[in-house]
């Protein structure tokens, strides 16, 4: 075997602009909205059934705690990423995204380089620079 496809971290970095973040912001919002209207789905249904006497599983109660705090995680993770975007000047380097890419090892590569992870720069969307490959 002369060479291997391994997974490493890839970053992806956006050159903030005002259209990035306004995009950016918008997206964070919608999501979270989705996050809530399917817990307030879920509370409704919870309710409706405790209100019908219907209960016959008391985890069901302890699974809706879950799901309160871990939504509640969410909204600090997503309140503090918002604030990160907000406070972000114009033209300034952030990471938007990490995500798993491939790459391939020779026999004789350097297995520094490939376990440092690559970067790939936006702008507006638009990829501009490949670093790390």
């Amino acid at each position: 075997m002369e060479s291997i496809e391994i997974k490493r971290p890839v970053v992806i970095k956006a050159i903030m602009t005002e259209s990035f973040r306004s995009q950016i912001l918008q997206e964070t919002t919608d999501t979270w909205k989705n996050h809530e209207n399917a817990f307030n789905q879920l509370e409704a249904m919870y309710q409706k059934t405790k209100a019908a006497g219907s209960l016959s599983n008391p985890s069901i109660e302890k699974q809706i705690e879950l799901e309160r705090a871990r939504l509640g995680e969410i909204k600090k993770e997503m309140d503090a990423r918002v604030n990160e975007f907000k406070s972000v000047p114009n033209d300034q380097e952030v990471v938007f995204r990490v995500m798993e890419g491939p790459a391939t090892i020779k026999v004789g590569d350097d297995l520094q380089k490939f376990l440092s992870s690559a970067e790939i720069v936006i702008k507006d969307w638009k990829v501009i620079e490949f670093r790390g490959f």
